[in-house]
């Protein structure tokens, strides 16, 4: 009869507990030694098998244990790859938006902000998830990033992929903007941006010269940076950003140089006044022959100005003989009676070169009109004639004036741009023996057409790496998988890597370099770094204590 057996096993991955039970090997051993020899040979060498292969079990057991509480080995692509994009490691550290209102999205409108930066929203700006545009109340969310613990807390990541080469981005100043209406995000409309001035403070080579930055929009979706355009950068002239003191050296070039220029633009002053523009004559304007008229006489003395006119009869010795004034399609509507009336006086008012408010006055009335002077026939022929006389003379003392203003006017400006050039020398001097970085404010003129995170930048060549490095706290525990951050003090970027065993690390040598992690439970540990050894350095970090609850006293933590 044949035998059909069906084994059916349902056994359970043993727990670390159950392992540890069965883990005695002295018990073990004297076990075997209290056993009584067996009868047989047979019997022994089966007994030895059982044994050896019960040692052999327990052996690969303590292997598979060793290996199961040894930490995951990452690659530095692995480790970030698995985390988002954008990564805060203290979340309630970030720095806070500013909520400002567009009172009508339909009209747009200008948001200015305490550091002195703005938007410039324009009409029509928003629109929802269906694409639809949005009117009424629009809150525009709003916040700068400027430095390096603004970046590191924010969780943002400043590696920069340049045609296939890993670069970094050095920040002048970030931003990110969103919208809302009513609780729910809104998208700026196709072909609409929002123009921004960021005000912010750079390092400057030379203090005269500006630097290049260049705009870039941070893209979540494809984990990267994308260059958008040029930033339009501008030297903010502010005295209260010229630093504390009264002998400042910035401070005291701004005076200088601000009453250099008063200087200047005051002897321009003196100089027209010293050459004063001839008097221009008037062309004489025909009569149009459908409009009516007015004979007054000022020249001969017969008609009485009235002392509240602007004009006086010598004011008018521009006009021509015979000369009559034509009242004006835009002059209020004429009383026929006023032809019949005799007036005591007129009031004139210039209203500009061929139109004049007159107002003609009696003890009883009053009549508004607005009139230009006019000639008719023979007058008007000899009074152009005249005019072209007098223009031609005009003419020649404009230019006689103008050559003579010319050769002073090159002579002041020469004398403005050598002076200046002076101060600037005289600054740039002082400023050589300066330890500290020189640095200028500076506002940062860009476009917006998306919302999320935008960056004023320079890219720059990431550190040199080396191999083999180990991290530790101060007890000797070793750090495995976590991000390890990394500033240098002439850089306002931040570089991450993976803190690992045998991971590699940049730094900028013979430099100030800080270096940090944060671990699962927000405690940072920190150390200073000038020199690294390829292939075997050891970090030691200390830990952070009190555990920091503050950006202020995280902006201490984390200073040079």
């Amino acid at each position: 009869m044949e035998k059909n057996y069906n084994f059916r096993f349902k056994l359970e991955e043993p727990s670390s507990e159950d392992i540890r039970k069965r883990m005695d090997f002295a018990a073990l051993l004297q076990q075997y030694e209290a056993a009584p020899a067996p009868a047989l040979a047979r019997g022994r060498v089966r007994r030895l098998v059982y044994l050896v292969s019960a040692a052999a079990a327990a052996v690969l057991l303590l292997v598979s244990l060793f290996f199961w509480s040894q930490p995951k080995q990452f690659t530095p692509e692995e480790y970030f790859a698995q985390q988002s994009y954008v990564h805060p490691p203290l979340p309630n550290l970030q720095p806070p938006y500013q909520g400002n209102t567009v009172a009508d999205a339909y009209k747009g409108g200008i948001i200015e902000y305490p550091s002195g930066s703005r938007l410039v929203v324009p009409a029509s700006a928003f629109m929802n998830d269906r694409g639809k545009l949005i009117g009424g109340e629009v809150e525009v969310h709003y916040r700068e990033l400027h430095d390096y613990i603004d970046f590191f807390v924010s969780g943002i990541p400043l590696a920069y992929d340049s045609v296939g080469l890993q670069r970094y981005l050095t920040s002048a100043g970030m931003v990110e903007i969103y919208a809302e209406q009513n609780g729910k995000r809104l998208e700026l409309a196709p072909g609409k941006a929002i123009q921004v001035e960021l005000i912010s403070e750079v390092p400057v080579q030379n203090y005269f010269t500006l630097p290049k930055y260049y705009v870039y929009q941070l893209d979540t979706a494809a984990r990267t940076w994308v260059y958008r355009n040029v930033d339009m950068l501008q030297f903010v002239n502010d005295e209260n950003w010229l630093g504390e003191g009264e002998n400042n050296p910035e401070r005291l070039w701004q005076q200088k140089l601000t009453q250099l220029e008063t200087d200047f633009q005051q002897a321009l002053q003196n100089l027209q006044l010293q050459y004063p523009l001839p008097f221009a004559p008037l062309e004489p304007t025909p009569a149009k022959g459908n409009r009516p008229t007015l004979e007054l006489d000022f020249l001969s003395g017969e008609i009485t100005l009235d002392p509240a006119s602007d004009l006086q009869p010598a004011d008018l010795a521009f006009l021509h003989p015979g000369t009559i004034w034509e009242i004006t399609p835009e002059s209020p509507a004429v009383d026929p009676r006023a032809f019949n009336v005799t007036w005591e006086s007129v009031r004139l008012r210039r209203l500009n070169s061929q139109r004049f408010e007159l107002t003609l006055i009696h003890s009883k009335n009053e009549e508004k009109l607005i009139v230009t002077p006019v000639l008719l026939g023979a007058d008007y022929q000899r009074a152009l004639a005249s005019y072209q006389e007098e223009k031609q003379a005009y003419d020649a003392a404009v230019a006689a004036r103008e050559s003579s203003v010319a050769a002073s006017r090159d002579t002041l400006q020469a004398r403005f741009t050598q002076g200046k050039a002076a101060l600037q020398a005289e600054l740039s001097e002082e400023l050589l023996g300066r330890p500290e970085q020189l640095t200028r404010k500076v506002v940062n003129r860009f476009v917006v057409n998306a919302f999320g995170v935008w960056n004023c930048a320079q890219p720059v060549t990431a550190p040199q790496t080396v191999q083999g490095v180990n991290y530790t706290d101060e007890k000797g525990n070793t750090i495995e998988n976590v991000t390890a951050y990394v500033v240098n003090a002439k850089q306002n970027t931040i570089y991450r890597y993976l803190a690992a065993s045998g991971a590699s690390l940049g730094i900028e040598p013979a430099t100030n370099n800080l270096l940090w992690i944060v671990d699962k439970d927000g405690g940072i540990a920190i150390t200073r770094l000038e020199q690294l050894q390829d292939g075997g350095s050891k970090i030691i970090l200390e830990t952070v204590t009190p555990p920091v609850t503050s950006r202020a006293t995280l902006r201490k933590t984390l200073s040079f």
